[in-house]
């Protein structure tokens, strides 16, 4: 059971180091607690860790306009990171883990800016049934993560 929430936001926004603090949270969540991470990346192309960045993104012309390619933990398709979108991490127990509870979390937040979000069958959040958010999950013994942008 969750009896405390650790709230974790940062200005960083190199996109490294923010993964990097993602993994060793996620390794180091305390039992009972859940952690929220808030954090942003400058100019960044994520991909999941099984993805091509070469099929998935125009490596050559993100280098040259100085941006940065990372490859994250979880699976899933490749996003797009700038200051205009917020990233979340929720990083618990696995007792304590909840998909449901936490994409309600989001969703709620997003509506009290009335921004009328909803989920989809497919742990997305959408608004007016466009993808709002594509969320994905990473576990790593009792430790589990899940991670996704806001745009």
């Amino acid at each position: 059971m969750i009896d405390r929430l650790i709230w974790m936001e940062t200005g960083n926004t190199y996109p490294y180091r923010n993964l990097a603090v993602e993994e060793y949270l996620t390794g180091h969540v305390p039992g009972g607690a859940c952690i929220l991470f808030l954090w942003q990346n400058r100019h960044t192309v994520v991909i999941g860790k099984n993805q091509n960045c070469w099929r998935e993104c125009r490596v050559d012309l993100l280098e040259k306009e100085g941006g940065y390619l990372a490859r994250r933990l979880s699976g899933g398709g490749a996003v797009y990171h700038d200051m205009g979108n917020l990233n979340f991490t929720f990083i618990v127990r696995r007792p304590d883990y909840n998909l449901g509870r936490q994409l309600d979390v989001i969703v709620k937040a997003v509506q009290m800016l009335g921004i009328q979000a909803e989920k989809t069958g497919r742990n997305d959040i959408t608004v007016e049934g466009r993808k709002f958010s594509g969320n994905a999950f990473y576990s790593r013994g009792d430790c589990c993560c899940h991670h996704g942008p806001c745009s």
